[in-house]
């Protein structure tokens, strides 16, 4: 990778360039590129609100991949250039288009990337950014916004800072602005659900079991439909989130075998989020809907391993984890002990407040 990277580059300036070289220069065209999974990109949501608060004029374009291109819309700013797909075709298509656009700045999202590399070292801008060095990638950049960190949101959080942008107060946590008529929609599919307004609610996305990696991830069906059960009795209105049309399949075999869970309609990201912000808390393995629920304020309780804790799990008191070494080790009373806990820990500073 370290030498495809300097491969790349080649032709192009690798003076390396410090944040503060940029003190007094204004880009008119930013290509970023994240080309992984929706919760890759939500990460870097600070780094990305970063770089439109420090040159607001500056047209922004995304390139991403087929799913996490669904963020867009939560980020009014931005510009959707042609989707990347790990085809020939894709990469031609990508090559024959980033030159004619003439963009000042290209930025990988994700230092480690190769497609990243390639793509921001295809556009030939001249200046070229990623949020830290990678030993692997280095050579296909000349300006680093951070430094590494294992925590993903914090990592993004620090870059962003470094560019000299003050933002919100609180943990670090991804950046997305609801469009203003989502809200009467989230109210439209809460009613259509027959929950109440003032009920405790709380959102559980089915986990992926599509390939080897997610179905390691994932806690047993068994155990979900237990949590369910065990929250439904204690008067809490649950409302299961499915992505895939599997997950749809298993969510309806809980909806039929626990009477008074929910299941959600399918919806657009930016609807589904705005569902989540009237939601008390929201359950899930380490994946895009977590982190969805963590920008708009929802208290989160992640179902994982340690190990996926440390790099992704959602940051400060109105969040928790349930871990164990192999999830499906994960009781259901452990998940509804940390659900409880955690509605009061959100109920006691709800009350402080006000």
């Amino acid at each position: 990778m370290h030498a495809l990277s300097a491969l790349f580059a080649l032709g192009l300036d690798r003076s390396s360039c410090s944040i503060d070289d940029l003190a007094d220069w204004s880009p008119q065209r930013i290509l970023l590129v994240r080309t992984n999974r929706i919760g890759d990109l939500l990460c870097s949501t600070p780094l990305i609100a970063a770089l439109h608060r420090r040159w607001p004029h500056a047209e922004m374009t995304l390139v991403g991949g087929p799913k996490n291109r669904a963020v867009a819309p939560l980020l009014p700013y931005l510009q959707r250039g042609p989707e990347f797909r790990r085809d020939p075709w894709a990469w031609m298509r990508l090559v024959l288009w980033l030159p004619r656009q003439r963009f000042d700045l290209a930025v990988s999202l994700c230092s480690e990337m190769l497609s990243g590399v390639f793509i921001v070292a295809a556009s030939r801008a001249p200046l070229r950014m990623a949020v830290y060095a990678s030993p692997r990638t280095a050579p296909a950049f000349n300006v680093f916004a951070g430094r590494y960190d294992t925590h993903e949101i914090r990592r993004y959080w620090t870059a962003a800072r470094n560019l000299g942008v003050t933002l919100q107060d609180g943990p670090p946590r991804p950046l997305i602005e609801l469009p203003p008529d989502h809200n009467d929609v989230a109210e439209v599919i809460l009613r259509m659900l027959n929950i109440p307004e003032h009920a405790i609610k709380v959102g559980i996305s089915i986990p992926s079991r599509a390939d080897r990696r997610h179905r390691r991830r994932a806690w047993p069906h068994t155990e979900l439909r237990s949590v369910v059960t065990g929250l439904v009795s204690r008067g809490i209105e649950v409302v299961l989130s499915p992505g895939s049309r599997a997950e749809r399949v298993e969510a309806e075999r809980i909806v039929q075998a626990v009477p008074g869970a929910r299941l959600l309609p399918e919806t657009s990201l930016s609807e589904l989020a705005a569902v989540q912000r009237r939601l008390d808390a929201w359950i899930g393995t380490s994946s895009g809907l977590l982190h969805l629920a963590d920008a708009v304020g929802t208290p989160t309780l992640m179902i994982g391993t340690a190990a996926l804790a440390r790099s992704w799990a959602p940051l400060g008191p109105l969040h928790r984890q349930v871990c164990a070494d192999d999830p499906e080790h994960i009781t259901s009373r452990r998940v509804i002990e940390a659900v409880v806990s955690l509605l009061g820990e959100a109920t006691h500073r709800a009350a402080r407040a006000a």
